[in-house]
């Protein structure tokens, strides 16, 4: 199917340059391609991007969950190695996805899901980024309003808790307006300051740890269903990145860097950032007399005096930075499932509906509860998807991309090599849905039970059998049914 696009429509590089992305200029850029010409970024931008933006209490009570689930911290930190670095290799090819084709992975998307199917990829974007955006502000909003109390005295009710989450809403709104290069400059003063301030947490806490042996009242009546719950959980961080690789990697030059340099700077950056944190988190914990609802809380009523006036720089720096890595993402998504709608407004129109989302989190169903359930569910969604974008890219693309034809659903046309039926690659939708539906019913949290939950006799089993069922369904329709798409040359320098 020829393409109706003007070959010079998305690609131009003779078309105005936008404003500079740096910091404090309000980027222009939306989902559109990104001309080579323009690629001002690095990989040393994504390491510092995806390290920092972890290093946050949203991202350290993944660390408290196992605790809280009875396990050791020695057991704790075993799966959340094992899960973060088995969610790490898995979305790693999609880093270069982004260089390839100029624009974000849920654009991307379409040169396996067809160019209108990549909006399966834009709305997991969002659920994802709007979830962990109103956890970066319940966990650094708390932690405000807990520190006040112990310092001044001040009440801990509804009136100050939401005043504390308007607080870290507002300044996170305020930078993700911003854009890409304020994002990064903010990040990479966010990385040494907070990775400072924990690591004298360890010293604040250090005393009081004893080995974390794990109270042993195993949230799934056993040690292993409830280890391999603290795994899956643990995937799902990696997991949560996959659609947002190329909000960064599309501003780095396929011509001055190589993807290897691309891929070990986004790894490092996941890896270490979700790691190390929820090591925290885990070490943290141990430390507890009590455990209750809320880690902040305990963590601020447990702390050495000394130590309270860093946990509220912690909540506010960390609180930025992951916040702002997901309502940036939030904005860019919705305007690619809206066209004609501009960043700066599906940005603030994103980020009244993060809040909206933390509000009944915090005050109609419980906290932690919600954690647990939107992280399996969402991962039941989310694993197929990365499946088949990671075997779309290296069987049935092999790399390769027609950066024209990946615009046409931007620009309101139609046609192109990702067009299929209608603008949907049934090859890949219906594994898609199938992967998902088993994840949906093989699922197992505490607001929701799937009817295949005990299938693997408590184990769960929903993350890789929703990633088997769509990567084998997809690898078969491609065999049985051949997308005949047009090679695409190599891009010259």
């Amino acid at each position: 199917m020829s393409t109706n696009l003007d070959p010079t429509t998305p690609l131009d590089d003779t078309a105005p340059s936008p404003p500079e992305d740096r910091f404090g200029h309000v980027e222009t850029i939306g989902v559109e391609y990104i001309p080579e010409s323009e690629r001002d970024s690095r990989p040393l931008n994504m390491l510092a991007v995806f390290f920092g933006g972890n290093l946050a209490f949203s991202v350290i009570v993944f660390g408290w969950l196992p605790i809280t689930f009875g396990l050791s911290f020695g057991s704790a930190l075993a799966a959340s190695a094992i899960g973060i670095g088995l969610g790490t290799l898995l979305i790693a090819p999609l880093s270069l996805l982004g260089p390839r084709t100029g624009t974000n992975n849920t654009v991307s998307s379409g040169a396996h899901f067809g160019v209108s199917g990549r909006m399966i990829g834009s709305g997991l974007t969002l659920l994802f980024a709007l979830a962990y955006a109103a956890i970066a502000v319940w966990t650094s909003g708390d932690a405000l309003v807990a520190a006040a109390h112990r310092l001044f005295g001040t009440p801990v009710d509804n009136g100050m808790l939401a005043l504390g989450y308007g607080i870290i809403a507002a300044e996170i709104v305020a930078v993700a307006l911003f854009g890409h290069g304020t994002v990064v400059a903010l990040q990479k003063f966010v990385l040494p300051v907070v990775a400072a301030l924990l690591l004298l947490g360890v010293f604040a806490f250090g005393g009081h740890f004893d080995g974390g042996a794990g109270s042993g009242d195993y949230l799934l009546g056993g040690f292993w269903p409830t280890w391999i719950l603290a795994v899956v959980l643990a995937v799902g961080g990696p997991l949560s990145y996959a659609p947002t690789l190329g909000d960064y990697s599309r501003r780095i030059s396929r011509v001055r860097f190589s993807d290897r340099s691309i891929v070990a700077a986004t790894m490092a950056g996941i890896f270490f950032g979700l790691f190390l944190t929820a090591a925290f988190g885990s070490f943290t914990a141990s430390t507890f007399t009590t455990l209750s609802d809320s880690y902040v809380a305990d963590l601020v009523a447990e702390a050495p005096g000394w130590y309270v006036l860093p946990i509220v720089l912690v909540a506010l720096a960390g609180g930025l930075g992951q916040g702002v890595l997901n309502v940036y993402a939030s904005g860019l998504d919705l305007e690619a499932l809206i066209p004609r709608l501009r960043r700066v407004h599906t940005t603030l129109i994103t980020s009244a509906l993060a809040v909206a989302l933390l509000y009944i989190g915090v005050f109609v169903v419980d906290a932690v509860d919600s954690i647990t359930a939107m992280t399996l569910v969402l991962n039941g969604f989310a694993a197929p998807w990365v499946a088949i974008n990671v075997a779309g890219f290296l069987v049935a693309r092999r790399g390769q991309y027609d950066a024209v034809d990946l615009q046409v659903f931007n620009l309101g046309r139609k046609g192109g090599r990702y067009w299929f039926t209608g603008g949907w690659n049934l090859r890949a939708v219906i594994p898609w849905a199938a992967g998902s539906l088993f994840g949906l019913l093989a699922v197992d949290t505490s607001l929701y039970s799937g009817p295949l939950a005990d299938i693997a006799h408590g184990v769960d089993v929903s993350l890789i059998g929703s990633s088997v069922i769509a990567v084998a369904g997809y690898l078969v329709a491609l065999r049985l049914w051949p997308e005949h798409v047009a090679p695409v040359e190599a891009p010259s320098s």
